[in-house]
């Protein structure tokens, strides 16, 4: 019987790489009547029409490049057996492979329900969920493949990415820390950090990987983006320099030196090493626009034009060059192009300061003032949630180190300094209470969750807490129900099922009460918290 994995790590690559031509054209109504696949396989399918004969023509017909038969030969086998897993799959990765993630997700989903106990699925319908946005979904999926394959990487590395596109960094850090670590997930683990605040921590993961990653440039990228944000500018062009004269030939590692170079403002040295490096990759984006960036710097806004709208040509969803090539038509007086490419730049992502004031001064040129107004709120707007959140950063890092050394007090002062700067992190409010739960102030601390929960309703690790709070309080009820929606949303947190079971005993619920330890036994089978529960519970002890 054929399985998922029959196809090998290449034909199934190639099946998601070129499967676009067969679905669309399926689509299109095309025929497939003039697919002939080798006579055994064809005859295999004549006397025995099942899923597994559709599959093995289908892989025949991959393997040879003829990428509409083996889509037509997969949608025809469903006719047949639309209750195969495995062409229900196939389906799936033919639609995602072309872009279509939403279409793709039904044939997911049903092969996850017929058998779900396959990883490769999982994984493709969590990686389709998440492209779509739906984070919190696609993190099931995860979490159902590293339940079958609990060391697979591309899992962990899928479910830390969704945990932190919904901006629960603590979840996907407490993932990652005990885990081993690849390149991959170490930068997924220094990335959950810095956007938690912790940059301290995020430096620490990144030199630790570069100590068993020594040559990564990603690894190194990252450090050195992070020495930038701390404004260590000094110690990113070091770091920088050091990678590229190591690395003379690694096109990556000289572009992290160009990149940092052009951010620290060294324009002397980044202007040769950038037309350098353009000469070797004349069709490279980033390249074109770092050379357009340093070209309107130094006033040569003809060279800037020319390779700025390159680099929009070649790279149209990315909204750096259409900011940059907006400021060189400004200059050069077309103020009419320039606000095109600015407000394409902002539709496309960017919400940096600086844009929303470079298309306010454009905006006036064409004689636009309200509209020009308008741009300058937003600009001082973003201005302000700018220094906020640098402010919130730093004390974050301050209270951790305070923290750290034991001054609990401080801690809390700083964290709560950080709150108010950014009042809408779960994150920050999280790691104050957690502060505040060190010093035994229960009251300072279930308000501090509550404002992570505001901020964030589902941001599980302040609802376990919030449920340990209300459990220490004797508030059973209210307890119980945090410690429902943490397993809910972490079906595999035994300590959660334990905590809950637990409180099901105080409030005289056995069954439920055992039922709730069972679930944690069978995830942590030696818990001995959870074995002495369990015997209270056979005993029929119920809590007081």
């Amino acid at each position: 019987m054929l399985t998922y994995q029959d196809f090998g790590k290449t034909g199934v690559l190639c099946f998601a790489a070129c499967f676009a031509g067969g679905v669309l054209a399926l689509a299109q109504g095309a025929p497939t009547a003039n697919c002939s696949g080798p006579p055994s396989l064809e005859a295999q399918l004549r006397e025995h029409p099942d899923a597994d004969a559709y599959i093995a023509l289908a892989v025949w017909f991959d393997r040879n490049h003829e990428w509409e038969c083996a889509d037509g030969t997969v949608r025809a086998g469903l006719k047949i057996a639309p209750g195969s897993a495995r062409l229900n799959y196939l389906l799936g990765l033919g639609l995602y492979s072309t872009g279509e993630a939403k279409e793709a997700i039904a044939p997911l989903r049903r092969a996850v329900g017929i058998d779900p106990d396959v990883l490769q699925p999982h994984l493709l319908l969590g990686g389709a969920l998440a492209s779509l946005g739906e984070n919190r979904e696609a993190t099931g999926e995860w979490r159902a493949a590293l339940k079958i394959e609990p060391s697979s990487e591309e899992a962990l590395d899928g479910l830390a990415r969704s945990l932190m596109a919904e901006g629960d960094y603590d979840t996907a850090i407490q993932a990652l820390r005990s885990a081993p670590l690849n390149e991959r997930l170490t930068f997924d683990l220094a990335a959950a950090y810095k956007q938690a605040g912790l940059y301290d921590e995020a430096a620490e993961a990144l030199n630790h990987g570069l100590e068993s990653f020594p040559e990564s440039d990603a690894l190194t990228g990252a450090l050195v983006n992070l020495n930038v944000d701390e404004s260590h500018f000094e110690a990113a062009t070091l770091l920088a320099e050091k990678i590229a004269d190591r690395k003379p030939n690694d096109l990556e590692a000289q572009r992290i030196y160009l990149r940092t170079l052009v951010i620290t403002g060294n324009n002397d040295v980044a202007a040769p090493l950038g037309r350098k490096l353009l000469a070797l990759a004349p069709h490279d984006a980033d390249l074109l626009n770092l050379n357009g960036l340093l070209e309107q710097k130094a006033g040569d806004l003809a060279a800037a034009r020319k390779h700025l709208e390159e680099a929009v040509a070649l790279s149209p969803n990315d909204y750096n060059p259409r900011v940059n090539l907006g400021v060189v038509l400004a200059d050069l007086k077309d103020p009419a192009d320039a606000r095109k490419q600015l407000e394409k730049a902002i539709e496309l992502g960017t919400d940096e300061p600086q844009v929303h004031f470079e298309l306010a001064k454009v905006l006036r040129a064409l004689g636009e003032s309200q509209a020009a107004n308008e741009q300058l709120a937003i600009y001082q707007r973003r201005l302000k949630e700018k220094s906020d959140l640098a402010v919130a950063v730093s004390k974050a890092s301050e209270a951790a180190d305070a923290a750290k050394s034991g001054d609990n007090a401080k801690a809390a002062d700083l964290y709560r300094q950080a709150c108010a700067a950014q009042p809408q992190n779960a994150g920050l409010a999280y790691r104050l209470a957690m502060v505040l739960d060190t010093m035994g102030d229960r009251d300072g601390e279930r308000a501090a969750l509550e404002q992570a929960i505001k901020a964030d309703p589902h941001f599980v690790p302040a609802q376990y807490q919030l449920g340990y709070v209300d459990f220490q309080a004797g508030e059973y009820a209210a307890a119980e129900g945090e410690f429902r929606l943490t397993t809910k949303a972490l079906p595999d947190h035994a300590q959660a099922w334990i905590s809950l079971a637990a409180t099901l005993r105080a409030e005289r619920r056995l069954d439920e009460a055992r039922a709730a330890i069972a679930r944690a036994l069978k995830l942590q089978p030696d818990n001995p918290t959870a074995l002495a529960l369990s015997k209270k519970l056979a005993e029929g002890q119920a809590g007081h």
